[in-house]
């Protein structure tokens, strides 16, 4: 049984509004990189306690592939060596900005895009010359900057990042330190989108 890529196959995220919408619409253009194989959608932080040391980890509510039924279930969101590519997001506390009262006032939000790859998977003739992280965060963002034309938000890089620590900042994770060494890079892009509020019926 051949195993489709996400993109390929039909998005189920339902019916989101505001800053998930726009997360949404930035997942889909981001899942047309060659190399994106899991787009995943927005993560939250979950609380885990191991010998005596706590863990932060970045899960989402997906739909698990090992089941035939397709039943949505939290999934773990670390790099791991099965895929080419993925990446999630994490949202941060929205601000309103100029506030005023009887009007559907814009919001911003902190939102970070976080990238797993196996540069093996991806291109492994081009391996064996080097580490070609740059191209793909070159790549992911063209789509960020030059992709995103017509949508109805604004958003603003505020920063790359390929350092781990800052990649997966907001999580404690385990064997940190084995997420950065080739094949698997990770890296990250910090922006702040900013929505209005979805009109009410």
């Amino acid at each position: 049984m051949s195993i489709t890529k996400l993109q390929d196959a039909p998005i189920t995220i339902g019916t989101p509004v505001e800053i998930e919408n726009a997360c949404n619409q930035i997942r889909l253009l981001l899942a047309g990189l060659t190399w994106v194989d899991y787009p995943y959608f927005i993560a939250q932080r979950f609380y885990r306690k191991e010998n005596q040391r706590a863990f932060f980890y970045p899960e989402t509510y997906a739909v698990d592939a090992n089941t035939p039924e397709g039943k949505y279930d939290y999934h773990r969101l670390t790099p791991d060596n099965d895929y080419e590519g993925m990446f999630f997001f994490y949202v941060g506390d929205g601000t309103l900005v100029n506030f005023e009262k009887y009007q559907y006032n814009f919001i911003q939000y902190p939102v970070a895009i976080i990238f797993s790859v196996n540069l093996q998977k991806i291109d492994p003739v081009k391996l064996e010359l080097g580490l070609f992280t740059q191209e793909l965060i070159s790549e992911a963002r063209g789509v960020l900057t030059r992709g995103i034309a017509g949508l109805n938000f604004q958003i603003q890089i505020v920063r790359e990042s390929r350092d781990l620590k800052t990649v997966y900042r907001e999580f404690v994770l385990d064997e940190i330190e084995q997420y950065n060494r080739a094949p698997i890079q990770c890296f990250r892009f910090d922006l702040l989108v900013t929505i209005q509020e979805v009109c009410e019926p």
